[in-house]
Formats: structure tokens, C-alpha cells, sequence
């Protein structure tokens, strides 16, 4: 009975970490949307709500991993996989929910492979208008030479 708690556990943490990943990909796409309108402002609340949900993702693996250590010496097993051996409600729906969440971090990482080329592609424009920026600079001060402000004097001493 012990066994099945802590499988409906992994399941519930599983339900949530699919749900809290299925966020950052919708937020990981607004991002990527972002980049592509050139609208930088947006970026820094979609960082920092990324920011957040990764932190509980977190939270949920540490709790996940603790879970499945326990199920998996109270099994006698080594890995989850083993669990088809056995007889416990949710076993089908814990493979289904770890396939889910492989699929959608698989996405995420796309998505944010996207934008980073986004990214780059913006970095790459903006150095070169800098760029431009300061050639100019430079064919202005040939042009328009100034005289010394501080006239030079000569002062004669007598030794």
C-alpha cells in the first residue's frame, strides 16, 4: 500500500511539472515572438516569470527524485522502467507523463534555440550600427579640425 502512495506522488509531481513546463513553453514562444518584433522591453517580464516557474521545476525534481529513491528501494528495482513488474495503479500514467514531459522540453529547447539565433541575428545588427555610428564619427572630425584652444606662448629667461 506504502508503494502505491508514493507512485500516486510521482504521478501528481509529474502532472504538475508537465503543467508548470507547459507554461514556460508558452512563455518561451512570447519570448521568441518578442525577439522577432524587436520589442526588448517585453523580454525582461517574460525572463523573470521563466525565472520563476524554473525555480519550482526544480522544487518539483528534487521532490520527484526523492520520491522515485524510495519507490525504487522499496521495489528493490533500479530503474523506473522495472515498474511494469509490478501491479500499481498509475504505473501506465507515470510512463505517459515522463513521455509528455521529454516531448515538451524537447520543444522549449527548440524554441529557446530559436530565439537565440534571434538573438544573435539582433546583436550582429546593432554592433554593426555601432559600427557605422562611429565611422562617422570619425569623417566628421577630419572634416572639422579645430585649432588648439590654448594658444602656445614662448617665454624668454634670462640666466
Amino acid at each position: 500500500m506504502q508503494e502505491q502512495q508514493v507512485l500516486n506522488q510521482m504521478v501528481a509531481l509529474s502532472g504538475k511539472k508537465l503543467e508548470m513546463l507547459t507554461e514556460l513553453k508558452k512563455l518561451s514562444e512570447q519570448q521568441r515572438q518578442a525577439f522577432q518584433d524587436n520589442n526588448i522591453a517585453a523580454v525582461e517580464p517574460i525572463l523573470n516569470k521563466k525565472d520563476e516557474i524554473i525555480r519550482y521545476v526544480r522544487q518539483l525534481d528534487d521532490a520527484f527524485l526523492k520520491a522515485s529513491g524510495t519507490l525504487k528501494e522499496m521495489l528493490g528495482i533500479e530503474k523506473l522502467d522495472d515498474l511494469s513488474k509490478f501491479e500499481l495503479a498509475g504505473r501506465n500514467e507515470i510512463k505517459r507523463l515522463i513521455a509528455d514531459i521529454t516531448d515538451t522540453v524537447e520543444s522549449i529547447i527548440k524554441i529557446e534555440q530559436d530565439s537565440h539565433k534571434n538573438v544573435s541575428e539582433m546583436k550582429n545588427e546593432i554592433s554593426n550600427r555601432i559600427k557605422s555610428v562611429n565611422t562617422g564619427k570619425k569623417a566628421t572630425k577630419a572634416y572639422n579640425i579645430k585649432p588648439f584652444e590654448n594658444p602656445s606662448y614662448f617665454f624668454d629667461r634670462k640666466k
